[in-house]
């Protein structure tokens, strides 16, 4: 390898670190972090598996801590595969709060990566490569889905997209390699957060439906397609084989339904005053983006040339006209399944992954009339100081919402084990389509309680415990230590007096270790694919990268 090449690796390399921290410190400058509803969510479940590996098993699917000890069935209905950059620090670090940020600084990082993967096989210009990677890292979407909504499930998803239109441009090129990029990404998307897999697969359908229009498909384009369909499905298997047994056996709570719109102003004022709050009528790009996703746009539908960055820029801003209330929607497509969506605002991703492509692509038109290298420059600085200014603003800003938790090493897994959230999310439903623990209070207590099991003190006389038992799940039941059969498919029930103790355990089953092995064996397989590909070619993309004769070495 020339030195030069070696001195190019490790200042990107460095690149990253930066980016990565620039992405990650600000929101733990004050030693809390600021948790919302889905924080708390997320990061209860991921203490159960955590607490799990450390005693070298798979966590159950059911949920005995946090969710008020109902056991929810987050394990089994929300996946958490990807989310191992979150749990694995947990487990290696005794410091909850560090472990926190080592896992966001993880998921900055993979951001990072799969968005540099992605955009040096659109240009051979170190600097462009670099734009699209900052464009994508810091904006302002990116930030809300991480630190005001705290949706790490999505966060996850968002990384692993670049992959995805990786994959689908190498293939749409005739590379083959781009098999086993879309069967990466597609396969992590699903094992990130369902809703976000969706909205991938409708945007490849549409991408492919545009290309059947245009004349572009052909055989070995739906056989590269067909083939990474067929590698994505054990990649994902351990999540869907979980999501299938629990939907399939019960009858089970869905998310609500919604299309809750963007309002056009206040996404304007909120992108002018660089603010980030999580509320879904302001969900916004930032305005280095929007001013950019609105330049290229109107230049796209002016412009006579045929110039291929065009169609993404347009996808983008159809799109985002999409998110807009001035888009009117039927009022019952709410209750249609596009209402699973819930927000226009989740599409800010697909926004800005064609966004970053089309403005790769554009520069790489006019590498030989602007100064890329400080281009580069100025967007780094402008966007590193409204990512650091956002972010501590809303961190610093307290009870702006009722549902708000600001946690530190101290009171960590008090506050993520809190009975307020979750309880009924994916919970066993009666045909009125209410959750079958309403209404049942008897006094109990809980007097011990981990990732497998939970000890109950009754408190008084009664034949039903607000417990849910899941079809298609193993549960173990011992009241006074003596083993009691139960019934599963609905609540608890057991007459106990008060002072009884009853003992409930679950262990994940011999299924689950196949199908996640299965899972982590083909990722491992994949990638290690990916590397030796691009190890092999890593001369030939240094020998063409270049420097616009305007940049300054």
């Amino acid at each position: 390898m020339k030195r030069s090449n070696l001195v190019s690796k490790i200042m990107l390399v460095l690149f990253f670190l930066v980016l990565a921290f620039i992405s990650t410190y600000p929101a733990f400058i004050g030693h809390f972090f600021k948790l919302t509803m889905d924080g708390q969510i997320h990061l209860m479940r991921f203490e159960s598996v955590a607490d799990a590996i450390r005693n070298k098993e798979l966590p159950p699917i059911v949920n005995f801590e946090g969710y008020g000890n109902v056991g929810a069935i987050f394990n089994g209905m929300y996946p958490w595969l990807s989310g191992l950059v979150f749990i694995i620090p947990r487990v290696l670090l005794s410091s909850p709060m560090h472990a926190l940020f080592m896992g966001f600084y993880l998921l900055n990082i993979l951001t990072i990566l799969n968005t540099y993967l992605l955009v040096r096989k659109l240009s051979h210009n170190y600097y462009i490569r670099l734009i699209g990677v900052v464009l994508y890292q810091l904006n302002a979407y990116h930030l809300i889905l991480m630190y005001s909504r705290n949706a790490l499930g999505e966060a996850l998803a968002y990384a692993f997209l670049p992959l995805v239109m990786l994959g689908c441009y190498l293939i749409w090129n005739n590379k083959k390699s781009g098999m086993l990029y879309l069967a990466l990404g597609m396969g992590m998307i699903i094992n990130s957060h369902v809703i976000s897999s969706v909205l991938a697969f409708l945007l490849i359908i549409i991408a492919e439906i545009y290309r059947i229009f245009a004349r572009k498909l052909n055989l070995k384009e739906v056989e590269y397609f067909i083939s990474a369909g067929i590698l994505t499905i054990p990649i994902a298997v351990f999540t869907v084989a979980n999501i299938v047994n629990i939907t399939l056996k019960n009858r089970i709570a869905t998310t609500w339904r919604g299309i809750g719109t963007i309002d056009m102003w206040e996404t304007l004022q909120a992108m002018l005053q660089n603010n980030i709050a999580d509320r879904s009528i302001i969900f916004n790009i930032g305005i280095v983006c929007f001013i950019l996703l609105s330049t290229l746009f109107g230049i796209s539908i002016i412009s006579k040339t045929g110039e291929s960055w065009k169609k993404y820029i347009l996808g983008a801003g159809i799109v985002y006209i999409l998110t807009l209330n001035i888009v009117p929607l039927p009022t019952n497509l709410a209750k249609t399944p596009i209402g699973m969506i819930q927000f226009t605002g989740r599409l800010l991703s697909i926004v800005m992954i064609l966004l970053t492509v089309s403005c790769v692509l554009f520069l790489e038109t006019k590498s030989d009339k602007i100064n890329m290298k400080s281009s580069l420059i100025f967007l780094f600085m402008i966007m590193s100081l409204l990512t650091v200014s956002s972010v501590r603003t809303y961190h610093n800003t307290v009870n702006d919402d009722p549902i708000r938790y600001y946690i530190n090493d101290n009171n960590y897994i008090r506050e993520i084990s809190k009975p307020r959230e979750g309880a009924t999310d994916y919970a066993l439903i009666n045909r009125n389509k209410q959750a079958i623990i309403n209404g049942i209070t008897p006094k109990y207590s809980v007097s011990k309680v981990s990732y497998d099991s939970i000890i109950l003190k009754i408190g008084e006389k009664t034949n039903k415990i607000p417990f849910f038992l899941y079809k298609g799940i193993s549960y173990g039941v011992k009241v006074n230590d003596k083993n009691t059969k139960i019934k599963v498919g609905g609540i608890l029930k057991l007459k106990v007096k008060r002072g009884d103790v009853i003992r409930i355990n679950s262990k994940a089953t011999w299924w689950n270790y196949i199908t996640f092995g299965v899972s982590v064996l083909t990722l491992l397989l994949i990638v290690l694919g990916i590397t030796a590909t691009e190890f092999l070619n890593s001369g030939k993309e240094y020998r063409n990268e270049t420097i616009n004769s305007n940049d300054d070495v």
